[in-house]
């Protein structure tokens, strides 16, 4: 977006504080604007309860397929009901057209913003942050949403101290329904690219395993401070994608245990046969290696849940 666009959108945003959405939601102030939304705190009028409501980018307000992705998003986040996915408490239009999704406010960070402001994660947070990623999307794809767009900038660190905080998957928009994928034409390539699955980038259906390759990009990252098949452009990290294997996991902090790298590495495998069967698997996997605190094989029950 260029300067002119973007200050008029910021204006546009500004002047809609203090305005009333529906009846029932107060814009109290501005808390970002994004690709396809801008997002306010709000307050239900009813309840007095804070939310985070985000309205379509004017831009897209009039155009179909961002209108449906939009509320996609809050079809799709608002089914899956985990702790580990943005909850999602409402839906509708702010005048008849434009759509607005009411989520939970939460406090935090990206992880995206966490990498680059500790220079990486420690090996015992970032295991936790890809447990509680697979525990969040094992529910997504037990309901047979598969989210295609995960990455750190989709991942929210709830709470500053990462080891007592709570991880929340963001952005259902590019989200697919597995079912809805059969005998279907080959799909648009849709996702981050630095994150997408070979399958993905070939353009062919996805499945619960193309977010375990997302999840293994984002450890990796997390752990070594980059992606592992950045570099070049669009069609160079294509091709690092579909043809290259990962560099070697060399973390930032600190050396990566060999069952964690293995694991990452079999995420990242190209064929989706290769990869862990399910989010499930990955749980259990690093469960058994007692990375995270107060999860492994002598942690009790209550601590386990």
């Amino acid at each position: 977006m260029d300067g002119t666009r973007s200050s008029a959108t910021m204006v546009a945003a500004v002047s809609r504080i203090g305005a009333t959405v529906d009846g029932k939601y107060r814009l109290r102030s501005l808390l970002g604007v994004g690709g396809m939304g801008i997002v306010y705190e709000a307050e239900h009028l009813f309840l007095g309860r804070s939310v985070a409501l985000k309205i379509i980018h004017p831009r897209y307000a009039d155009t179909h397929d961002a209108v449906t992705r939009f509320l996609h998003e809050a079809r799709a986040a608002g089914t899956i009901g985990h702790r580990a996915i943005v909850q999602v408490m409402d839906a509708g239009f702010v005048d008849g057209t434009t759509p607005y999704i009411v989520m939970e406010k939460l406090e935090g960070e990206t992880l995206a913003d966490r990498i680059v402001r500790r220079n990486g994660l420690r090996v015992p947070q970032a295991a936790m942050v890809l447990r509680e990623l697979m525990r969040g999307l094992g529910a997504a794809h037990a309901k047979g949403i598969i989210h295609c767009d995960l990455k750190p900038a989709n991942v929210l660190l709830v709470g500053r101290n990462i080891d007592v905080g709570t991880v929340k998957i963001l952005d259902f928009g590019v989200a697919r329904i597995a079912s809805q994928q059969r005998d279907r034409a080959p799909e648009a390539v849709m996702g981050t690219q630095l994150y997408m699955s070979p399958e993905q980038v070939k353009g062919v259906a996805v499945t619960p395993a193309s977010d375990l390759f997302a999840a293994g990009v984002v450890t990796f990252e997390a752990l070594t401070g980059r992606p592992p098949f950045g570099g070049g452009g669009k069609v160079e990290v294509f091709v690092h994608i579909l043809r290259d294997p990962a560099p070697p996991l060399v973390g930032r902090r600190e050396p990566v245990p060999d069952d964690l790298a293995a694991l990452v590495s079999s995420l990242l495998a190209k064929s989706p046969d290769d990869r862990p069967a399910s989010a499930g698997d990955v749980v259990r996997a690093l469960d058994a290696m007692g990375i995270v605190s107060g999860v492994g094989p002598g942690a009790s029950t209550a601590t386990r849940r």
